[in-house]
């Protein structure tokens, strides 16, 4: 019975705060321009975020992202050929809405990041074997990558809690350093 009883009581706390008469959750969308900092190159990227407001004030966010990055090989067989990098991440970050002034915002935020690449690199390597020649080829390798994302939004929420604004973020990637860079217009919706 007493476990009944805290059942009850949990549950009831919780869909009263999820459930309560203010705009909890968020979700949010953008396309936009995504450059490696290392390399240079650059392609689009689209995302989408769903987050939940606590009591805080803070939010807690999950986005997936994927971006392509076209370049050019500068060595080997195909040197001067055009390919790509393709990057799936998957981010959970914290922010914190800030009131301007009216309707206008600012949102930092701060989280982990799971990276996901696709290098399509296509080469070739001559092997020598019992006295032939033999030619070994390969197009992708796919490795996955840890870091932080750093994000910064601006928006301005109009009547309807429709809100539409600007996206900047950062990847930092463990043991590299700064990688990606978006810039991206943001659109959202408060529910």
């Amino acid at each position: 019975m007493r476990n009944f009883i805290i059942c009850f009581i949990i549950l009831g706390a919780v869909s009263v705060t999820t459930f309560s008469q203010e705009d909890r959750f968020t979700i949010k969308s953008g396309a936009g321009y995504y450059m490696d900092v290392f390399t240079a190159d650059d392609g689009p990227i689209i995302w989408l975020e769903a987050g939940f407001k606590f009591d805080t004030g803070f939010n807690v966010n999950c986005r997936i992202s994927m971006a392509s990055i076209d370049w050019t090989i500068n060595e080997g067989t195909f040197k001067d050929y055009k390919t790509i990098q393709l990057r799936q991440m998957a981010d959970l970050t914290v922010s914190r809405s800030i009131k301007i002034k009216g309707r206008h915002f600012l949102e930092p935020g701060i989280g982990f990041k799971l990276k996901k690449e696709y290098l399509l690199k296509p080469s070739i390597s001559n092997i020598y074997s019992g006295g032939n020649y033999y030619q070994e080829t390969s197009y992708s390798r796919i490795f996955y990558e840890i870091g932080l994302t750093i994000c910064l939004d601006y928006y301005y929420q109009f009547q309807n809690n429709f809100y539409l604004g600007m996206r900047a973020d950062q990847n930092i990637i463990w043991a590299l350093g700064f990688e990606g860079l978006t810039i991206s217009p943001l659109f959202g919706f408060r529910f």
